[in-house]
């Protein structure tokens, strides 16, 4: 009886810590209306976080209606002291660059610069819930730490996601799964 006790309980710790940590979706994203103006706002700081990837982005964009120029401002910062930040943006289609702005960047990481700044512009001619997927990679000279993100952009009065092909959802919660771009690394270990 004392051997099932003392199991259970690190196991019960173990599990009110996990279901502590789940994230609320209405938690990481913030409607304001200002004046005649919406802003969209969101961060990852303090939300989970991919182990391993020290890289956060917070964003504020604004809902803006067909024709018109959005502004997006996305700040990325990372506990790293050294090394570089490397960006790709990839952006929905019928959502348009206002600006000339690349969509790969980069970024030299020093102790007094881990905060970096991408601001834009965007449009669409259609209503629609677009987003800017970014796969970002923090590079300190071991293994690069890969993260992605997505940033929303309203266009329109009733904008609703743009489907593409075959949506997925999950079994429980029907919630729609986004696929992102991703890089993956094989390095082949040989014996001595």
């Amino acid at each position: 009886m004392k051997k099932t006790i003392l199991i259970l309980v690190p196991l019960l710790a173990v599990g009110l810590y996990a279901n502590s940590k789940k994230i609320n979706p209405e938690e990481t994203t913030v409607v304001k209306s200002i004046g005649n103006k919406t802003i969209i706002e969101g961060t990852t700081v303090g939300k989970y976080a991919k182990p391993g990837a020290p890289i956060d982005m917070t964003y504020k964009t604004t809902k803006v209606d067909t024709n018109q120029t959005a502004d997006v401002n996305i700040t990325l910062t990372t506990t790293v002291q050294s090394g570089k930040v490397v960006v790709n943006m990839n952006i929905d289609d019928n959502l348009t660059l206002v600006d000339s702005i690349d969509e790969n960047q980069s970024f030299d990481i020093s102790p007094d610069n881990k905060s970096f700044n991408i601001n834009m512009k965007v449009r669409s001619e259609h209503d629609g819930l677009y987003y800017i997927r970014m796969l970002t990679k923090v590079e300190t000279g071991q293994h690069p730490k890969l993260r992605s993100f997505a940033v929303p952009v309203m266009v329109g009065e009733n904008p609703k996601p743009i489907t593409r092909g075959v949506t997925f959802l999950k079994a429980k919660s029907r919630e729609n799964i986004s696929v992102s771009k991703a890089v993956e690394t094989i390095e082949v270990i040989k014996e001595k």
